[in-house]
Order: structure tokens, then C-alpha cells, then sequence
């Protein structure tokens, strides 16, 4: 099919950026002619006077004032796809140009001819498809009763002169008659709703996306967007049904502020009903108790029976420890196997007490996992204001110290903050004088999880995962001392270290026979922030002989939130060189989107709490989904980490993942073992 040529107003008052445009389109491999107005009152003419396919329209012209242009255009030709440049970066006015009809909304200093090209197309396209529909609503109106578009005609009464079997499905009516005989007023919650529609559109003559509640046959609640014009008292337009959409905004915002495991709330509504909790408190001159509360030997039921069922042991003690509060109490999960506990009315120190022993009593029965009796008990850190601080911060930190002091004194039990806790400081002090030596004393080793390709099963790639055999303390996890090298300052030696035993480690294999696999290496924000990072990355390659396409680099999406815009140079060579990059735990919420196109990203990691809930919450396979199909769309390929069981391997091949990890094929292995996934020759 011969591609149609593409006619271009261009209505900008900026030479330079004239010059700039018609650059970019310059090159550009299809057929087009551009038609250039230096002002509005111009280019209004020229409308009128040509056809064009598509306005690129600057937001500040000399006669037309920002937003205000818009309309104007659409006044002379409604239908005009409209592309808007600006140089202002504004959320609110993009979305206010949205709003206006303007189908895209382009940063002047972020334009390239890819984004360019793709944006008109796109505006083309949907230009086509809404005259489609126009053409075919048209040639085709006996459809209307069969759409999914609600269409309504009613006077000012309310009575219904019309209505479409959409509408009658959507509003649970056996019958248009029904319906009709029904009125109007009947599917409005309250008569003031309806009133409120009809002044409106008294005032306007019409309303476009209004949203209103209805109320159906059967009594169930819809949430309706409606679009309607009023002429002679005659109220006509169209109703969609937004309510799964409504329930997924609720969803993603209950997401945002709620642990994905538990349902509890995070950290980060925690710290805001606390907020609130001291400022009434502050009026009132009544304590508020902050309970810090982590589970006591959670990692030894963690690395028995798997994380699947380490899981489902915090949701059953989230369970259970809801019931030991009052309504007025918060409890959230604010990471691994730690809570915190609002009691914002807490009258005195006995009161408190009583609740703390309840929470520990809690605890004496066992938990029923799988068919295993699991017992664990849990230690609790309680700090109380004005006491032990006057803000929310202080006062977690302070119930952490007393819960460390609670541990080391046992565990199982509880115990108030004092000034004098420095335990846990002292052993980080401890923890950190060691660290410093880990590297030489060969204390640091490299586990490997095979990472596998779902259509073949075969082992891809291998994520290297540090691990630190204290002397003391056995084998620690990266959560057990990284964030302490990052607050050290340490944590490049310790990125470093690894990604040289893991290219050494991959090159060994090699020459070993192995069949061939790339290694995937996890880089701090600091490290990745390094205007050397791809010499230092260049050099361990050659020093260890590992050819650049067998290394991938692992960026998580907190650390691309943390200023590493001037290393994009060094991440763009080593990619060039054949370096793979993958963006880890996707989808945390983190907006990691408008690093997508900047960054050289090859694969995306899909975060285990999306796979973990999948199972409890429907709505993780909806958002598993949506991640693949961005990714596939961008040529991205996905990675889901923390694969359990069988069933979550099942969707993952229906939907076509690309690659999984998880404890379903293996939990991470020293080398010596790892080799055996990477047969025949190992």
C-alpha cells in the first residue's frame, strides 16, 4: 500500500526552531510537504484555505496567548490533529492541552526526529480511525443499539425518549421498556445529581466527560462518564460504563500506599497517620506509642521452606496481629518481617503494656504453613511521645533501638526506649570495622541464580548475587550489610570485587567447556554514578577475558531515580561494546518510564512482588501484562524474578514472558554447583 503524503502546517514563530523541525523532517523516511505560518491570525488563514493532515502548533506565538490557540484552531477546523510544542515542562499544562484536544504535547528541548515522526503518525492515526468511526456511525446507525456505548435521549422531565440495548445492559433493565417506563430519575443516586447535570448543561448547552455515579436495577453502583448537549429542553448524548476503570485507579492508589504481600499499610502511610496522630496529640496533650515489632528467626523459616511460604507465614501474622488492636490502631509492614504500630491515644504506660503483651501472647500458637507447624515469636521497641521524640522520624528510629535492645535481651518480649540504647550501634560499629577488611580476609563470596529462557528452558543468564561469610555471624545476605557499605562509603570496592568475580567466574566456565551464558551484576546507584564506570567495566573485562556480551549490568529502578543522567555517555558506550543492561525490580513504583528511550535498556526485570501477589489479587496479572506488552512494544525483553510454583510459570509462558528466576528452578548456587546448569560439557 502506497503511504499517503503527509501535508504539515507549521506554526511557529521561532526561526530556529523552523530550522530545527524541518531538519528533523528532512530526514525523515516519508513522503511530506511543510507549509510554514510565523503567527496564528497566519496560520488560521492557511487553514482555511488548504487541507493539512496535521498542525505542529508552538503554545507562545506573538497573537496567540499559550492554551488559548487551541480553540481557535478548532473553531476553523474541528477535527485537526493538533501536536503542541513548548518548552515549557508542565504536568498540569500538558494535561490541560490534552484536555483542549490536542493529541500530543512535545518538549522542545527533548524532541528528536524519532519522537517527532512518531508523534505525527500517531496523530494521523487516530485522526483516521475517528474519522472511521464518524463515517461509519454514519453509514451504519442501525448498529447504535448493538454498541457499548450507552446512547440516551430525555426531555427536561426526565422522561426517556430514547435509549440503546447498550444503556438497558449497562444499567441491569430486563427491557428498554423497562427502562423507559422506569425514567430517567431513577438511575441518579440522589434527585440532585440529575439537577446539577441539567444546570450545567443549561448554562453551556452541553458537557463532555462528566462523571456521576448511577444506581442500577439490582441496586448495584456504576461510575458513568457522560457527554450531552441540551437543545429545546431536549436532553440527548452518550454513557460509558468507567466503573472497572474507577475500581483500578482505587487499586493502584490502595497499591501506592498498601504492602502488596499483606494488604497493611507502608512505611509511607504509616508516616502519615502518625503525622497526624502527633499533631493531635500536640492540641489534646495526650501520648501517642510508637511499636517497632520484627519477627524472631523469620530467615530460618525463609530459607527452609522458600520464600513462597515464608510469604504466606507474614500474611498470616499481619492476620493475627490485627486482632490484638483497636479500630483507632494502624499497623503497617514496613519491610520483610518488620511492622510498626500506632496507638495514638495510648492514656498511659499500662495501657501499653497490656497491648505489647497481648501481641507477644499472640504468639504462643503456632502458625499452620503448608501443612507444617511453624512457631516464631517476635520482639517489640516501644517508643512513646513527647517522651522519646516530637516528630515521627525520631520516634521510629528510637522504637527501633529499644527493639534491637529487646533482642538482644532475649527476644520474645518488649521493651521501652531509653537514651542510654546504643547497643545497635555499637554492633554496626562492630559490623562496619569488619566490612572494611571482608574484601582481603576473602570473607565475600558470589552466589549464582540461573535465569532461564521459558521457551527453551534453557539457563540464559546467571544473576550474581554477593553473600559474606562472617566469621561470626555465618553466611550474611546483601540486605544484612549493603545498605551499611553504602552509609560507609564502601560500596564501589564491594561492586567492584564482585563484578570481577563474576567475569572471572563466567570465563572459568567457558574454558571449562560450559555451555555459553551471560552473568548478571547488580551496580550500586553510587557506582553507576561514576564518570568512570565504563573504564572500570572495560578494564575487568579485559583483564579477566570475558567478552563484553557475556556481562549484564543490572540498574535498579531506585537507582535510576538518583541523578545518573551524566553517566548515560558511559552506560551507551559499554552497551555499544555489547554490555547488557537490564532495568531491575520494575514496577515498584518508581516512574522509570522517560528513562526507557535514554538509557541503552534491553531487558526488563519484573519486581517478585508483582509474581508473589498474582495469586491473592487478580489485578498483578493485569499489571504483569500490561509490562510485558510495553516492553515487547519498546523491543524490550522481561524478566520475572521470584518464581515460586508451577502456576505462576504456566502464566508467565501464556502471556509470553521472556525469562524467569525464582526458587521454582533454583535458589542461588555457589559456582561449583551453579556449573551444573550449564551442561553438557560442566
Amino acid at each position: 500500500m502506497t503511504a499517503k503524503k503527509l501535508n504539515i502546517l507549521l506554526i511557529e514563530d521561532n526561526p530556529g526552531d523552523v530550522r530545527l523541525i524541518i531538519e528533523m523532517m528532512g530526514r525523515a523516511e516519508i513522503e511530506y510537504s511543510i507549509e510554514h505560518a510565523g503567527t496564528l491570525s497566519d496560520g488560521l488563514d492557511k487553514l482555511r484555505r488548504k487541507t493539512f493532515d496535521v498542525i505542529l502548533l508552538d503554545m507562545n506565538l506573538p497573537d496567540g496567548n499559550g492554551l488559548d490557540s487551541v480553540p481557535e484552531i478548532k473553531k476553523v477546523s474541528p477535527k485537526m490533529p493538533i501536536v503542541m510544542l513548548t518548552g515549557l515542562d508542565d504536568e498540569e499544562t500538558a494535561v490541560s492541552a490534552l484536555q483542549l484536544g490536542v493529541q500530543d504535547y512535545l518538549l522542545k528541548d527533548r524532541i528528536d526526529r524519532t519522537l517527532l515522526l512518531r508523534s505525527l503518525r500517531y496523530s494521523m492515526e487516530r485522526k483516521r480511525i475517528l474519522d472511521e468511526l464518524a463515517e461509519s456511525e454514519e453509514k451504519y446507525k442501525g448498529l447504535v443499539d448493538n454498541a457499548l456505548v450507552g446512547v440516551f435521549k430525555t426531555n427536561i422531565k426526565g422522561e426517556i425518549l430514547y435509549i440503546n440495548d447498550a444503556l438497558v445492559r449497562m444499567l441491569e433493565y430486563g427491557s428498554p421498556g423497562e427502562l423507559i417506563a422506569a425514567r430517567a430519575l431513577s438511575i441518579y443516586r440522589t434527585p440532585e445529581d440529575r439537577k446539577n447535570l441539567v444546570d450545567i448543561l443549561r448554562k453551556s448547552g452541553k458537557i463532555d466527560n462528566y462523571e456521576f455515579e448511577a444506581v442500577t436495577k439490582t441496586g448495584n453502583t456504576r461510575s458513568l462518564l457522560l457527554s450531552a448537549t441540551l437543545s429545546r429542553d431536549i436532553m440527548s448524548g452518550m454513557i460509558i460504563d468507567i466503573t472497572e476503570r474507577k475500581q483500578m485507579e482505587e487499586t493502584i492508589k490502595r497499591q501506592s500506599n498498601h504492602d502488596a504481600l499483606t494488604g497493611l499499610p507502608n512505611r509511607v502511610l504509616f508516616s502519615e497517620h502518625l503525622d497526624l496522630a502527633l499533631s493531635q496529640a500536640a492540641r489534646e496533650r495526650h501520648m501517642v506509642a510508637v511499636l517497632y515489632l520484627d519477627l524472631d528467626n523469620f530467615k530460618e523459616i525463609n530459607d527452609s521452606l522458600g520464600h513462597a511460604a515464608g510469604d504466606q507465614m507474614l500474611q498470616a501474622v499481619s492476620r493475627r496481629l490485627k486482632t490484638c488492636l483497636r479500630e483507632s490502631d494502624t499497623i503497617a509492614r514496613i519491610g520483610g518481617d518488620e511492622y510498626n504500630i500506632l496507638l495514638p491515644d495510648a492514656n498511659n504506660e499500662n495501657d501499653i503494656v497490656t497491648i505489647a503483651g497481648k501481641l507477644i501472647s499472640a504468639f504462643r500458637k503456632p502458625f499452620m504453613i503448608n501443612s507444617h507447624s511453624l512457631h516464631t515469636s517476635t520482639s517489640i521497641g516501644i517508643s512513646l511521645y513527647p517522651h522519646d521524640g516530637g516528630d515521627a522520624e525520631t520516634l521510629m528510629k528510637n522504637a527501633d533501638a529499644a527493639m534491637y535492645d529487646a533482642k538482644k535481651q532475649g527476644r520474645n518480649n518488649y521493651r521501652f526506649y531509653s537514651p542510654a540504647m546504643n547497643a545497635r550501634t555499637l554492633e554496626r560499629m562492630k559490623l562496619a570495622n569488619r566490612l572494611r577488611g571482608a574484601i582481603e580476609s576473602g570473607e565475600l563470596v558470589v552466589h549464582y541464580q540461573p535465569q532461564v529462557t521459558l521457551d527453551t528452558g534453557q539457563v540464559h543468564c546467571a544473576e550474581a548475587l554477593v553473600r559474606w561469610r562472617h566469621p561470626e555471624k555465618g553466611l550474611l545476605y546483601p540486605l544484612q550489610f549493603i545498605p551499611l557499605a553504602e552509609e560507609m562509603g564502601f560500596i564501589t570496592q564491594i561492586d567492584e570485587w564482585v563484578l570481577r568475580a563474576a567475569c572471572a567466574q563466567n570465563k572459568a566456565w567457558q574454558e571449562a567447556g560450559c555451555a555459553s551464558a551471560c552473568v548478571m551484576v547488580n551496580l550500586s546507584a553510587r557506582h553507576l554514578q561514576q564518570p568512570e564506570l565504563a573504564d572500570i567495566v572495560t578494564r575487568i573485562l579485559q583483564e579477566t577475558g570475558l567478552e563484553p556480551r557475556f556481562l549484564g549490568i543490572e540498574i535498579s529502578e531506585r537507582t535510576i531515580m538518583q541523578e545518573i543522567e551524566m553517566t548515560i555517555p558511559s552506560l551507551v558506550r559499554l552497551a555499544d561494546t555489547g554490555v547488557r543492561f537490564c532495568i531491575d525490580d520494575f514496577g515498584v513504583g518508581y516512574s522509570a518510564l522517560n528513562y526507557l528511550k535514554k538509557l541503552p535498556v534491553r531487558v526488563l526485570k519484573v519486581d517478585k512482588s508483582f509474581i508473589s501477589g498474582m495469586t491473592s489479587d487478580p489485578d498483578y496479572k493485569t499489571i504483569i501484562n500490561a509490562v510485558i506488552n510495553l516492553a515487547h512494544s519498546l523491543n524490550l525483553k522481561v524478566v520475572a524474578e521470584g518464581v515460586e510454583n508451577e502456576s505462576q510459570l504456566a502464566f508467565l509462558q501464556m502471556i509470553s514472558c521472556d525469562e524467569a528466576q525464582g526458587y521454582h528452578f533454583s535458589r542461588p548456587l555457589p559456582p561449583e554447583e551453579f556449573a551444573r546448569y550449564l551442561k553438557p560439557a560442566c
